[in-house]
């Protein structure tokens, strides 16, 4: 500070100007937070601020008695989703290997144009620490071509997370997703629309992977 005022009045002028204009770096940034929408049925839905977007990123949290292992592998037969996921009304996988898969998918929308998209999904499972994840985002390019029967989503991002739940005892599976359905639809009205979605999509999974665990 004391070089700053033993400079000439307009470079300190100057100076004060550039330290105003410097860009926070990253690191300092406070983190976006979580916010509370609902909670009900025991899946809590959550949202947090996407810079540079009016849309939220969105995260659903439920809980189950059964192992983490049982849940990851009902959402890892996608080929089966179509049978109980809501909305879903169609899912081709396109290619597989290994941990990678890239599947295309159809959306029925209540109120508007279906729509469409291609996803990239990776998975990591650590049966030692009994964490599985699923990562997924838009790979539009990979996939088949637009059709007038769909609008394009332009872009979905998010993962599928299931560990041990509180005290080591059953599971606890987040579900986070972005995404931006493209057309003409109204911020406010995607933002509600997903919150309910993600926690049906929740609740889909865990019925599903109870009532595989019961027909074993």
């Amino acid at each position: 500070m004391s070089a700053i005022r033993s400079m000439p009045w307009a470079a300190r002028v100057i100076t004060a100007i550039l330290i105003v204009l410097t860009p926070v770096p990253a690191a300092s940034l406070p983190p976006l937070i979580w916010q509370s929408v609902a909670n009900k049925d025991g899946v809590l839905v959550e949202r947090r601020e996407q810079e540079g977007s009016s849309l939220y990123e969105m995260r659903a949290t439920a809980e189950s008695p059964l192992p983490p292992a049982e849940i990851f592998a009902t959402i890892w037969r996608q080929r089966e989703h179509p049978q109980f996921v809501p909305y879903l009304k169609r899912l081709d996988v396109l290619f597989e290997v290994g941990n990678e898969r890239l599947t295309y998918e159809q959306i029925a929308v209540p109120l508007a144009q279906d729509r469409d998209y291609t996803v990239r999904l990776e998975r990591h499972a650590d049966p030692a620490t009994q964490r599985y994840e699923v990562v997924f985002a838009t790979a539009n390019d990979a996939g088949p071509g637009p059709d007038r029967n769909h609008q394009r989503v332009s872009a979905i991002r998010g993962r599928w997370l299931v560990e041990p739940g509180p005290g080591g005892l059953g599971s606890r599976l987040h579900y986070e997703v972005f995404s931006d359905p493209g057309g003409a639809l109204p911020a406010w009205l995607i933002n509600r629309t997903q919150g309910s979605a993600v926690a049906k999509l929740v609740r889909a999974m865990l019925d599903r992977a109870a009532r595989s665990a019961r027909a074993k």
